[in-house]
């Protein structure tokens, strides 16, 4: 989310968790603390606090303050397993669950390791984070809409020592083919474990 080690995920992942660590696509484990928690719109801030992380630069990807177009193709990097897995489909309501205005539908296959994963559009922009699955239906998956996340942001910037934060909304990869989008955004995609 942030080059400085500022990550989002949702907040059901690392509820009563006391540790924290968030592993990068090399293996690479850092530990991380929690900056903030909605319950309500199941989405946690969290900041990498380990001497080993480096500072990122810039982020290839954009985060967008809207949801796409429903049938939008849009894809999603995720943790079901160890090693980082790509999963592709599509936008099939701008809401979730019976109506639910804070997150979207997706069409496409998320295992309980997509949580707190991000979900792309075409362009390499964020428009959501992976929360649930359809337990009464195969190949549906919600997501928190990603203007949440800017809302948790500002949220947090009441506190005056985060008033830097600053959301990446370009991204890089525009234009890219997919192969070559997940080539580069895949290293800053991170699992993320409590205990």
């Amino acid at each position: 989310m942030d080059g400085k080690g500022y990550l989002v995920t949702n907040a059901h992942i690392i509820r009563n968790s006391k540790n924290i660590a968030v592993i990068n696509n090399k293996g690479e484990e850092f530990r991380a603390i929690v900056l903030s928690t909605d319950n309500a719109r199941d989405i946690a801030i969290l900041k990498i606090e380990d001497k080993d992380f480096t500072t990122i630069v810039s982020l290839p990807y954009g985060i967008s303050k809207t949801v796409s177009d429903v049938a939008e193709p849009i894809y999603t990097l995720g943790y079901p397993r160890n090693d980082i897995v790509y999963s592709e489909g599509y936008l099939s309501a701008h809401t979730g669950f019976n109506g639910d205005t804070l997150s979207c539908q997706l069409g496409i296959a998320a295992n309980r390791g997509n949580s707190g994963g991000p979900v792309f559009n075409h362009d390499g922009e964020i428009i959501g984070v992976i929360s649930t699955k359809e337990t009464e239906a195969e190949g549906v998956a919600f997501a928190i809409q990603s203007k949440y996340i800017f809302e948790a942001i500002d949220a947090l910037k009441k506190d005056t020592s985060y008033q830097f934060l600053k959301l990446p909304v370009k991204s890089s990869v525009r234009g890219m083919d997919k192969k070559q989008q997940v080539k580069r955004i895949q290293e800053f995609v991170f699992m993320v474990k409590g205990d």
